[in-house]
């Protein structure tokens, strides 16, 4: 298996460093390859512009897509944006290793993900989603943050990091076929003991030779989505209240059981969003269904369905 690691942190010496040296160690170690693209050692230029191209297709106006479209059939990408394209099509599993700045990744991962995301060669023509350079193949956000995992919960003063990382799940990862599963995230490891972030990179080791088995992320196809109407999904939203029936006290194994069904309604996009109260007898749901029928029926397969009343509505497109 081949796993291509962009790394993006400035100093070698950081924890970010640390946990690239972990990964690529175990990597190894696990009888795997491992291609690391350390940007900052590399002093990659983020700065997108004609630098990326040995063709010219308008020498008097850069529309970036036509000269990607281009250099894509003339093989006229600069050396450095032709290896870093020839690294993630040769990969099987792609890792992002950065530090959280300002709510996102830093400006030289994303100046990587605007010069080497070509059109043409990357994505474009129907090569996206499902059909994408990725299909198949697996991502990994891998993260640290200064502050702590409670200031990014749902009732944290940050944005849940779900939400955070959404432009780089779905805008870059799935976006181009690259399935991506559960983050490895690194909560203040400038608060951590050292022996907490031993532990810490012991886990992530773990974490990254276990790719292929880790939980994903909702990724729905494209197929679903009806390019005569602008991509509207094809199915229908319907939003579902519950409450538990007076006097059942489901036991802790039938709850254990209920999250797991639906965290794979999560992971096949069935399960848009849903909340429950702290008493934890009432909750709601937005599920993404064909009609009223399949809510009936998927309700009717939760493992606490019988200790349950439910209120459907349609939502309006």
């Amino acid at each position: 298996m081949k796993y291509f690691l962009v790394h993006a942190h400035h100093e070698p010496k950081s924890f970010n460093g640390a946990l690239t040296q972990r990964a690529s160690a175990a990597i190894t170690d696990a009888g795997h390859e491992v291609t690391v693209s350390d940007l900052f050692a590399m002093d990659f230029d983020p700065t997108s512009d004609r630098r990326n191209f040995a063709t010219t297709a308008d020498s008097h106006y850069l529309k970036q897509q036509v000269e990607e479209r281009l250099a894509s059939e003339m093989g006229g990408f600069a050396p450095e944006i032709e290896s870093e394209i020839t690294k993630l099509e040769a990969c099987d599993a792609l890792i992002f290793q950065f530090p959280l700045w300002w709510f996102g990744m830093p400006a030289i991962l994303k100046g990587w993900c605007d010069r080497v995301l070509a059109m043409g060669r990357v994505y474009g023509e129907g090569k996206w989603y499902e059909n994408g350079i990725g299909a198949g193949k697996r991502a990994l956000v891998s993260l640290t943050t200064g502050g702590p995992e409670a200031m990014y919960s749902p009732d944290g003063l940050n944005p849940p990091m779900s939400e955070i990382l959404k432009p780089i799940n779905h805008g870059v990862f799935w976006f181009n076929g690259f399935t991506p599963v559960k983050p490895f995230i690194t909560w203040g490891p400038a608060r951590m003991s050292d022996d907490e972030r031993a532990a810490q990179l012991d886990a992530y080791a773990r974490h990254v030779l276990s790719i292929q088995q880790l939980p994903t992320l909702p990724c729905l196809p494209s197929s679903e989505f009806d390019p005569k109407q602008g991509f509207r999904d094809t199915r229908t939203r319907f939003h579902v209240a519950w409450q538990i029936a007076d006097g059942a006290a489901p036991k802790a194994e039938t709850r254990e059981a209920e999250r797991t069904a639906l965290d794979e309604w999560r992971r096949s996009g069935v399960l848009v969003d849903s909340w429950i109260a702290k008493d934890h007898r009432r909750g709601g749901m937005t599920l993404r269904v064909t009609d009223h029928a399949e809510v009936d029926r998927l309700l009717a397969t939760l493992p606490l369905a019988d200790m349950l009343r439910f209120d459907t509505v349609e939502i309006e497109p």
